[in-house]
């Protein structure tokens, strides 16, 4: 009996309520359209941002040098940093290398000068092996970006 009832009210609108109704649907459906027009403009927007910016760029060598670093720092202690010490002629490796400037002298080590109990060592190794892991990773960066051809990804500033 509901439905006859539901029927019997649609047949019984006056075309002005219909007309109504409809014009309210049309502007909602607009309404909709433009609010999704909008947002639409508002990601392209955002892209070109993103790509005027270099935001690409720096997300690929964050990634990359995040990624590579492990192996990269690997290299440097297991190959470069035991040729540095062999050189250099260290057998504790470079990263123990020290310069032993003020202090006490000991049986296993000698100070260029003597202050009281007062020390003053400088770990020369230490920032030598950094700076090696510096260079490295950013020569891989390097060399990963342009042999793929990955600063292409921006768009250039006009």
């Amino acid at each position: 009996m509901a439905e006859t009832q539901k029927k019997s009210t649609k047949a019984t609108k006056d075309p002005e309520t219909q007309a109504a109704e409809k014009e309210s649907k049309a502007q909602k459906l607009l309404a909709e359209a433009s609010r999704l027009k909008g947002e639409a403009k508002f990601i392209s927007g955002f892209m070109t941002f993103i790509r005027q910016q270099g935001i690409v760029g720096l997300a690929i060598g964050l990634a990359i040098g995040t990624q590579a670093n492990a192996t990269v720092k690997s290299i440097v202690e297991g190959l470069i940093n035991p040729i540095v010490a062999f050189v250099v002629g260290s057998n504790t490796g470079l990263t123990e290398d020290k310069w032993y400037m003020i202090g006490k002298d000991t049986s296993t080590t000698n100070y260029l000068w003597t202050l009281g109990n007062r020390e003053l060592i400088f770990n020369w190794g230490q920032v030598l092996s950094s700076l090696i892991t510096l260079i490295a990773v950013a020569a891989v960066i390097y060399f990963v970006v342009k042999g793929f051809k990955l600063d292409k990804l921006d768009k250039p500033k006009e």
